[in-house]
């Protein structure tokens, strides 16, 4: 993001990080080799013979192989996500649906089992090694008899392959919506020269992304909105409602054979939540408590809705942000493209950057000589403000372009892990798709933009910042329900007056700072329809558990229509297949996308240490860092969450944020 980095892919003096420039077939050859490298490696590991066992070459080994398989593969996966060149994006994707059946035949091995499962630690860190990698195999089976242990390693190898094609499929989506300007009433100009125009004047609106939102927010035509949501909420519906679908069953047979009632409680054992039941429980006391609060929000659109159409009776799903967006606009007097104007992306992540260096004893600096797969992308070391030694890489990949992941996430592509007498150097990328800089101005962001860098730059801290020995506890290697919590703690920042000034200057003059009547206006307006927002994270969270708690055959469209207007109050669109494009459900979330609200709970309570006074605190923020974000999974979280805290945890702040009465 700093104007002063060297872009270029080429020269002498340029290093390799993170490969990109592969020929056509090396993906496919790399990842073959990978594969059968680590199979070698791991087939002599399994016969040593007992007399010549020891923890290192047995479990530590094993920890050294699988991080090495996960970088090296992981690396070229990545491609998939961030390439120009389709036909590599497609070997990326060919070699992600032979890592994900190959990753399940190790954990199904039990000559591999044999070798660790009475194996001693010698120490509490040897033990939780020991003790997780057991895990591993016993939750892909290995306490199964052998027929049984061969229909699951089946079943997650298919499992594996769609849920690979789902995530390719939407990777690799381009659908929009063609309209006449005609149609485009209340959006503004700026917006409609960033659309690109055809040859027959009509203006192509991507189906998402932030172009998609600006329409959205903006145009005051439902009918070009219904067609904007329609299509979004259809995206690669032909293909993946049939793969989602398929997935289901699968993992209701395996769930089954594991000996678990549902794949909800097979996937969640191992996370703080320990069962299905709790999830639910959690979703559902939520729910009661959210139910009032989103009416409220509701009617309250509804009513903005009559003054604008007296013959309105309704709120459907197209109306909601733009009437959420015009009656902040009106209430608040707030205009994301007058937000935007003090939010250029470069001045954002310096401020950003500020911050954390003070909180956490950190340096953050711009890297010339390192090669990047854009010229969008920057890159960047991580170096210790004291000893100013070199922690970590990371990269930012921010602006859209064909072929590349569509939302925002943050990459972990190297992780930490303690190599003989050194620890290793942490590689991520941030990846995400705000406004590209023009001719006339820079990449501007609108303040949930804002919050979304300081979300995802909280991922990259928890990679990076690692200190566990092992690999594949380092990190974001964490419970599933827990590895959000750091990230949505940090977003906090961006709603108070300091940090606001910090990271802010307007584009054509950046001392000029976010005026203090616009920020008290954005702090006003920050419980503004926080009631529907939290209530449709819990029906996503709602649904997913429904589909994989499911016994037989699922019809995903009629499930999510029922729990659409059953929790939210709203009607879903006429042709609504919008399962299909919540990647969350086929990438790793799946059961799991409860987690969010279920961290935030305890990313608002670790917040309460910094509330305040101690906003910028560096004693608490080091603290933050030595406790949760070096520990990776080394310990549980909610050891963590004590170790930081120094008392245990409730969900006192989480309920103050919606203004409802919860329970500690």
């Amino acid at each position: 993001m700093c104007a002063d980095v060297d872009v270029k892919n080429s020269g002498a003096d340029q290093k390799t990080i993170i490969r990109y420039d592969y020929a056509p077939g090396e993906i496919s050859t790399l990842c073959a080799d990978s594969i059968n490298e680590t199979q070698a490696a791991l087939d002599k590991l399994a016969t040593i013979p007992k007399e010549a066992r020891t923890l290192e070459n047995t479990i530590i080994a094993f920890d050294q192989i699988i991080t090495d398989f996960q970088e090296r593969s992981g690396v070229l996966i990545f491609m998939n996500y961030i390439h120009s060149d389709e036909k590599l994006r497609d070997e990326a994707t060919k070699c992600d649906e032979k890592v994900g059946p190959f990753g399940i035949s190790i954990f199904t091995r039990k000559d591999l089992y044999d070798v660790f499962k009475d194996l001693i630690g010698r120490n509490k860190n040897e033990e939780k090694l020991i003790s997780e990698v057991k895990l591993s195999f016993e939750e892909n089976g290995l306490k199964l008899s052998d027929e049984t242990l061969a229909k699951v390693k089946d079943l997650k190898s298919q499992l594996a392959v769609k849920e690979t094609q789902f995530s390719s499929n939407l990777n690799s989506d381009t659908s929009t919506v063609a309209v006449e300007e005609k149609e485009l009433v209340g959006v503004p100009s700026e917006v409609i020269a960033r659309l690109n125009k055809q040859a027959n004047e009509k203006y192509l609106i991507p189906a998402q992304g932030p172009l998609y939102m600006q329409v959205m927010e903006n145009c005051s035509l439902p009918e070009t909105r219904k067609k904007l949501i329609t299509a979004s909420h259809n995206i690669q519906a032909e293909k993946n409602v049939a793969l989602l679908e398929d997935a289901i069953l699968l993992r209701e047979k395996i769930a089954a054979l594991m000996g678990f009632s549902t794949w909800a409680d097979y996937r969640v054992m191992r996370n703080m939540s320990k069962s299905g039941k709790n999830v639910l429980n959690f979703l559902n006391d939520l729910k009661l408590k959210l139910k009032e609060r989103n009416k409220k929000d509701i009617d309250q659109l509804l009513t903005f809705k009559k003054e604008l159409g007296p013959s309105s009776t309704e709120i459907y799903p197209w109306d909601i942000y733009f009437l959420s967006y015009q009656l902040k606009k009106r209430d608040f007097s707030l205009d994301n493209e007058v937000i935007r104007e003090y939010f250029p992306a470069e001045k954002v992540v310096q401020g950003m950057f500020d911050i954390y260096e003070q909180l956490l004893g950190l340096k953050f600096v711009p890297v010339k000589n390192i090669k990047v797969w854009h010229t969008d992308v920057r890159s960047f070391e991580i170096q210790d403000k004291t000893t100013k030694k070199l922690i970590a890489y990371f990269f930012t990949d921010f602006y859209p372009r064909d072929g590349k992941y569509k939302h925002a996430a943050a990459f972990g592509l190297i992780g930490g892990r303690q190599l003989g007498t050194n620890y290793s150097i942490p590689v991520s990328s941030i990846v995400a798709n705000f406004n590209a800089p023009t001719a006339e101005k820079p990449s501007l962001l609108n303040h949930d933009e804002v919050e979304t860098i300081f979300h995802e730059f909280g991922h990259i801290m928890h990679q990076t910042l690692t200190r566990a020995p092992y690999g594949i506890l380092a990190g974001t290697s964490v419970q599933h329900d827990f590895v959000e919590a750091p990230s949505q703690m940090m977003e906090n920042w961006v709603w108070q007056p300091e940090i606001l000034s910090k990271i802010s200057g307007h584009y054509k003059d950046t001392k000029k700072k976010l005026p203090q009547d616009l920020v008290k206006k954005m702090i006003a307006a920050k419980d503004f329809q926080q009631g529907y927002f939290f209530t449709r994270q819990l029906f996503l969270g709602v649904l997913d558990m429904t589909y994989n708690t499911s016994v037989g055959a699922v019809d995903t469209t009629a499930v999510f229509k029922k729990l659409y207007k059953e929790i939210t109050g709203i009607e879903p669109v006429e042709n609504d297949h919008f399962q299909a494009s919540f990647g969350h459900l086929m990438s790793g979330y799946d059961a799991g996308y409860y987690g969010y609200l279920w961290s935030l709970v305890y990313a608002d309570d670790i917040f309460t240490k910094f509330k305040g006074k101690n906003i910028l605190n560096s004693t608490v923020g080091q603290k933050y860092r030595k406790t949760i974000l070096e520990q990776g999974n080394m310990k549980d979280g909610m050891n963590l969450l004590h170790d930081f805290l120094g008392r245990a945890p409730n969900n006192k702040a989480f309920f103050e944020r919606l203004h409802i009465a919860g329970s500690n």
